[in-house]
């Protein structure tokens, strides 16, 4: 009897310590989330002010010079929605940012020339195999109404054929980088 009552405290117990250490790690991982969502995080490396928030075709961007005043942040578009999977985002690919800051010398731009396409190759893929959840998480597919025939006919296609919005969309923000060919033959494409 002795027993059964100290494994039955003893489960209590080990309950209610993992329940308060996981809402404890849940809080922290949303406050995390929180800092590093923020444009002055993402941009508080030299090479991303200097290759990126700086640069006018950022500045001019449809994304930053929206009419509606609405302007997405980068995590807005890097970083999908929900404590899951931003936390495991920002951990996968900030040990990789990371290693990328410290093994490579960004500071030159010889480096990050070399370096650029590489990058937006591993963005673009990986808006691509989730369906660029990172887009939909403001844009409403169905909502979108292109002003020109081209535009209309091509979103229409797009719906039918299970395109997704990186498979066109894929030079909105940054500095223009072509697209493989692979990722154009991938999505349909030909040029």
């Amino acid at each position: 009897m002795r027993i059964a009552s100290f494994l039955k405290k003893t489960a209590v117990i080990a309950f209610v310590v993992g329940g308060l250490a996981g809402v404890v790690f849940a809080l922290t991982a949303e406050q995390i989330d929180n800092l590093t969502t923020t444009d002055n995080f993402c941009t508080s490396c030299h090479s991303m002010q200097a290759y990126i928030a700086d640069t006018e075709t950022y500045k001019s961007s449809a994304h930053q010079t929206t009419a509606s005043g609405v302007r997405p942040k980068c995590a807005d578009c890097h970083i999908p929605k929900g404590l899951v999977s931003a936390t495991y985002t920002h951990i996968v690919n900030g040990v990789g940012d990371l290693w990328g800051q410290a093994s490579l010398d960004y500071e030159d731009p010889k480096v990050w020339e070399a370096e650029k396409a590489r990058l937006a190759y591993a963005v673009r893929d990986w808006m691509r195999a989730n369906d660029s959840v990172t887009c939909r998480s403001c844009h409403e597919e169905t909502s979108i109404r292109p002003k020109r025939k081209r535009g209309k006919r091509q979103h229409e296609e797009a719906r039918k054929s299970s395109m997704t919005c990186i498979d066109c969309h894929y030079n909105l923000v940054h500095e223009e980088i072509p697209a493989r060919e692979s990722f154009l033959n991938a999505a349909g494409q030909k040029k």
